[in-house]
Parts: structure tokens; sequence; C-alpha cells
């Protein structure tokens, strides 16, 4: 079985920085509602999560899927006017996405 790797960034869509990396030691989970795809982020700082949720009318989530040895997988999620809600207590940041744009840039950059 091949080894795989994953990433999920919050970027602002605007400016393209960088609010929230996975790299950072933050750990996530993603299930469906229906025809949204809902991603909790844990152990997001407070000054973080009031970040995201002043810029939360304008943020992309991206999910990269890095298989030792294979193509990266990017998938973007479209937040628009869906839900962000930040729980300060418990550090977790939820995010709705109403729709999943999957992507390999491989085969458009050769």
């Amino acid at each position: 079985m091949m080894n795989q790797r994953e990433r999920v960034l919050v970027k602002h869509a605007v400016t393209g920085r960088m609010l929230l990396s996975s790299a950072e030691g933050l750990t996530y989970a993603f299930s469906r509602d229906g025809e949204l795809m809902r991603i909790s982020i844990f152990g997001v700082p407070a000054d973080k999560g009031q970040e995201v949720l002043t810029l939360k009318a304008e943020l992309n989530v991206l999910r990269f899927e890095e298989p030792e040895g294979g193509p990266v997988v990017k998938h973007w999620y479209y937040v628009g006017d869906n839900p962000v809600d930040y729980d300060e207590a418990s550090g977790c940041l939820t995010v709705t996405a109403q729709s999943e744009i999957e992507y390999r840039p491989d085969e458009y950059w050769d």
C-alpha cells in the first residue's frame, strides 16, 4: 500500500494569505452533511480562531493528498456564506463548505 501524506490549509481568498495549516500541528476531520462538507480543525489558538472568524466570508479551505511516488491531488472547498464557528474553550474551528473541486496539478502543468 502506498504511504500517503495529507495537508489542510485555510487561506484568505482575497489575499492568498495563509491563516491555518495542519503542518503547524493542527488536527482535522471531514464529515459530509448532505450536500455540505463540514471541516473541523482542532488545536486552533484563540488569536487565529478570531482572525478566521473575522474573514469568514472570504475563506478557502484546501486539502492536499500527497501520495508517496504519486501525483498530488488538491481539493478546494468553497465556503461562501456557510457557517464558520470557533469554540475558544476547545480550540475547535468548524468550517462548512458548500462545494468541492478536486484537481490534479500534474494534469495541467506537465
